[in-house]
């Protein structure tokens, strides 16, 4: 790959729930970085693997693994970038665990040399919230339609904890994806205990569904106060609890979840059905008429 190709150019990693279960998450983020030109490259992953499974029993076989992973963009000379934060927690794990431990080097370059590869440690792991973030006048520059919404943000567990996955960014009080919300004419909406977990994390979910749904419950009828359009996100994992889980409480909050891509696609003037948002479970209708609505009013004032 020449230098002129390496330029802003990223290896997407999509993750187990975007790949199998949303697509319109993976094809919103394709259709978005191009077309504030930025190239996605599309390489063999498996699963990041899940930290909850692998690593709970098996810290090395969860950091080899992962590393196996970051070795498919490596061999393109391009960074990892993901959609998920599972599997930017993840593979940032394994990536630290490799740089920091000759030992660990070795255990894990002894088990790639076995497939025939072998890694030096110098790929990074970012998160596509970072990537759009450093773009933000491009963002603007390519946006076509101010949503005029009004946003819950949902940060998730695990963009921001570690703290030392962010050195910049104040956990307690983050303000990126709010930056990119606002970018694309929306305003972000503070709510009660915005930064707690979705309830689906660490295996809540699957081990605990009714505590997880309690959580859950909590969180949507706090966002429903705020008076908030629709709940945006950057993780197919919480986006899958947020949509899917929504029919399992007794109270019927029908609130719009988006991934941040797909809300920077629409302001991007990409229909919904080519983001494939038909694909959601709560319906995004009442999203895509107030945007229409937002659109015929910007259009008669000109």
């Amino acid at each position: 790959m020449s230098e002129a190709e390496m330029q802003e150019t990223y290896s997407l990693f999509p993750g187990c729930i975007a790949k199998n279960m949303y697509p319109s998450i993976e094809k919103s983020t394709y259709t978005v970085f191009e077309k504030i030109g930025v190239k996605l490259l599309n390489h063999r992953y498996s699963c990041c693997p899940a930290p909850g499974v692998f690593r709970g029993y098996d810290r090395k076989t969860h950091m080899t693994l992962g590393v196996r992973n970051i070795v498919m963009a490596r061999q393109d000379n391009v960074d990892v970038m993901t959609i998920c934060n599972g599997c930017y927690g993840s593979l940032w794990e394994a990536n630290e665990m490799f740089r920091k431990s000759k030992e660990n080097q070795d255990f894990v370059n002894e088990k790639l040399a076995k497939i025939g590869l072998s890694y030096d440690g110098k790929t990074n792991v970012l998160h596509f919230v970072d990537v759009l973030h450093k773009h933000l006048e491009d963002v603007r520059n390519a946006k076509e339609v101010d949503l005029g919404l009004k946003v819950a943000v949902h940060y998730g567990c695990h963009y921001l904890r570690p703290s030392e996955k962010h050195p910049d960014i104040n956990p307690e009080s983050p303000h990126v994806i709010e930056d990119v919300v606002e970018a694309l004419g929306c305003e972000s909406v503070d709510f009660k205990n915005k930064l707690s977990c979705c309830g689906a994390g660490g295996g809540v979910w699957s081990g605990a569904e009714e505590l997880g749904l309690r959580v859950l419950d909590e969180k949507l009828k706090n966002v429903r106060d705020s008076g908030a359009d629709c709940i945006v996100n950057i993780c197919p994992f919480c986006h899958m609890h947020l949509d899917q889980s929504q029919g399992k409480l007794e109270e019927r909050y029908k609130i719009p979840v988006l991934h941040l891509s797909e809300l920077t696609g629409l302001a991007f003037g990409i229909r919904p059905k080519h983001l494939a948002m038909h694909t959601h479970l709560i319906s995004t209708r009442d999203i895509e008429k107030k945007i229409k609505k937002s659109k015929k009013g910007s259009d008669s004032e000109e």
